[in-house]
């Protein structure tokens, strides 16, 4: 968008007002990459009919599949892949001349220093991408293929990157990458991401620093001291735990033990008290067996993340789990993440019910669609777009505004507050 815009191009508020519709997609599993094709298609009419002048298709969906997405949808006037971000104007620019462009390297795009960026989000958080790529090979995972090897950005591009959004309004930076604690390894030889929070932490204007996408087995000490240490990194972190089974895991290609796992957790709660713990977790993958499901449920019940998403195995070509043998069929997958969540739901509502009648420090994100008496609201406890809200019945708050809050109830992800 800041490339666009640096082109002389401005963002329309809707695609009546549009001579042009970009579309970033997504092809991580087949659930997303549906969801853009969906989007592909509902503008495909647009641009079939003349509503529009051109129909523009970016990202890891361009990149996975290229040419082949133009011949299935032919109004697609030019496709650009997770490697040729920076071609964005002149492949809109092809596309309005009628060339259609299709731009697919090898996916190598890292962000530069200063180049132009619009905020997406809301002014008071913004999102702070510290690399590109991975190069942790899961076998259920595309993510090295369509975004390539890890790339890091220097720290001193992040910090001045982070300085510029907290004067542009943003009080809470997130920090997210692929996997936010390899970050460094390629260009100082060992992961720093601990000393990129330490230089965040001390950045002009930067209130709340949330890390999202941390991998299990690069928890270190280090790190650990620096989110117990540094006020201004609230006390959550994201760590992608996948599953509680050994044998899972190992099939994964994960690099973590069960074991390795309840102890890194153990030591980041000793350590660093009110830890909020967010996981993501894999059921139905390949071979996983009710025995294996049930060490995952323990998994669940010993590290209490308060915090998580579970997701069932999708098969995607072109990786190592696609076509391993002991396939889950569909039904025990969607039954076992049923499981899954009522446990974490417990967990969640639990820990919400441990917070009523305590104080918290919020930002406010703005109205509720619930009311027009209520605002929505968070805590260091929960990230935005992924976990719950509190509601406050104040509706004089505007979004931005850092509050104290005394928490009145709590539901299974949601809570109730009201002005400390």
């Amino acid at each position: 968008m800041g490339l666009l815009r640096s082109a002389g191009m401005e963002p329309a508020a809707d695609s009546e007002s549009a001579d042009v519709v970009f579309i970033n997609t997504c092809a991580f599993i087949a659930d997303s990459a549906q969801e853009s094709v969906d989007t592909i298609l509902e503008f495909a009419r647009d641009r079939r009919e003349g509503r529009i002048d051109a129909l523009v298709v970016a990202g890891c969906l361009a990149q996975r599949y290229g040419r082949s997405l133009m011949e299935e949808i032919p109004e697609i006037d030019a496709l650009i892949g997770t490697g040729d971000c920076g071609l964005c104007v002149e492949a809109v620019q092809g596309a309005l001349r009628g060339e259609r462009p299709v731009l697919r390297g090898a996916p190598g795009y890292l962000a530069k220093e200063g180049g132009p960026r619009v905020i997406a989000t809301p002014r008071h958080f913004a999102y702070l991408k510290i690399a590109e790529g991975c190069a942790n090979r899961c076998s259920y995972c595309l993510i090295p293929s369509l975004r390539g090897p890890a790339r890091s950005r220097p720290v001193e591009a992040i910090v001045c990157e982070a300085e510029w959004l907290a004067s542009s309004g943003a009080r809470e930076l997130i920090v997210i990458a692929q996997d936010t604690t390899a970050y460094g390894r390629d260009i100082y030889g060992r992961p720093s991401l601990a000393r990129l929070l330490r230089e965040l932490a001390g950045a002009e204007g930067v209130e709340w620093i949330r890390v999202m996408y941390t991998y299990p087995s690069l928890i270190d000490d280090e790190l650990i001291d620096v989110l117990a240490g540094e006020e201004r990194i609230v006390k959550y972190l994201d760590i992608p735990m996948q599953h509680g089974s050994d044998k899972v895991l190992q099939m994964m290609s994960r690099q973590s033990s069960r074991a390795q796992m309840i102890d890194v957790c153990r030591r980041l709660r000793e350590r660093v008290p009110g830890l909020v713990i967010r996981t993501s977790l894999i059921v139905g993958f390949p071979g996983e067996t009710d025995d294996d499901f049930q060490q995952l449920l323990s998994f669940i019940d010993i590290v209490r993340p308060e915090r998580a998403g579970v997701f069932e195995f999708s098969a995607e070509e072109g990786t190592r789990a696609y076509d391993m043998p002991g396939q889950v069929p569909g039904e025990v997958a969607a039954s076992r993440r049923g499981a899954a969540m009522e446990a974490l739901a417990r967990i969640s509502r639990q820990f919400g019910e441990s917070r009523v009648g305590s104080t918290a420090r919020v930002l406010v994100d703005g109205p509720s669609d619930e009311s027009d008496l209520v605002v929505e609201a968070r805590s260091y406890a929960e990230a935005p777009e992924v976990d719950g809200k509190i509601y406050i019945g104040d509706a004089e708050l505007a979004a931005g505004e850092m509050v104290d809050v005394r928490i009145t109830d709590a539901g299974q992800y949601d809570l109730a507050a009201e002005r400390a």
